[in-house]
């Protein structure tokens, strides 16, 4: 019973952890979220250490740019209509000012080199500011209920162990008791046998003398 209840204390001090590492961890990195009139920066790094040949942007599988470092930049109509830019520096990244809901969607960046094709993603979410504010009170909402909830669920755990243990104490005790009352009744039982006896062999030596 005793390593129960140090297991079920590693494992609730353990479900608390995660739950607050969940909570507060970071977003992960090829995922943006920005505020509609915010300036969005994706940059698109070529980490091989060979010279690419043509770098591609796209959203949702529309072309929005071609580069290549010979030729002068191409502007396909979506980054037009989108007002979207692209940086001719070492990131070569896409700038877009002002966002919109409508930029809202998946960013990939081709580099094709000499070996291979690089790709880097990004997945843009644009929200109001007003519903932006609100998901962080939810976040913080969140974060606070979640301790109080482990709390809970440690303090029903204890009361539920402490009735199983009592429940257990409970169903010994009538055993305990019954086998006291057997123990009772059996030397009873030999102290008539030996009353008896003795009876008996007094009995038969009275017989005795009287012959």
């Amino acid at each position: 019973m005793e390593d129960f209840r140090n297991y079920l204390g590693i494992y609730w001090m353990f479900s608390v952890i995660c739950c607050m590492f969940w909570i507060f961890s970071p977003a992960e990195g090829k995922t943006m979220s920005r505020v509609v009139g915010s300036t969005v920066i994706l940059p698109c790094k070529n980490e091989s250490n060979s010279t690419f040949n043509q770098l591609t942007w796209n959203r949702n599988g529309t072309k929005l740019f071609a580069f290549h470092p010979t030729r002068p930049l191409y502007i396909y109509e979506e980054a037009l209509r989108l007002n979207i830019n692209m940086s001719e520096s070492e990131l070569y990244p896409l700038v877009i000012e002002s966002v919109q809901k409508s930029h809202t969607g998946n960013y990939t960046c081709e580099v094709q080199t000499d070996k291979r094709t690089e790709v880097r993603k990004w997945e843009l979410i644009i929200a109001d500011p007003e519903l932006k504010k609100a998901g962080n009170m939810l976040v913080i909402a969140v974060a606070s209920a979640v301790p109080c909830v482990c709390c809970l669920i440690f303090i029903l755990a204890w009361i539920i162990l402490h009735r199983v243990r009592k429940q257990r104490a409970e169903d010994h005790s009538p055993t305990a008791a019954m086998q006291e009352k057997e123990e009772d009744i059996y030397e009873n039982c030999l102290e008539i046998e030996a009353s008896q006896r003795r009876g008996y062999n007094q009995h038969q030596r009275y017989k005795h003398r009287t012959r």
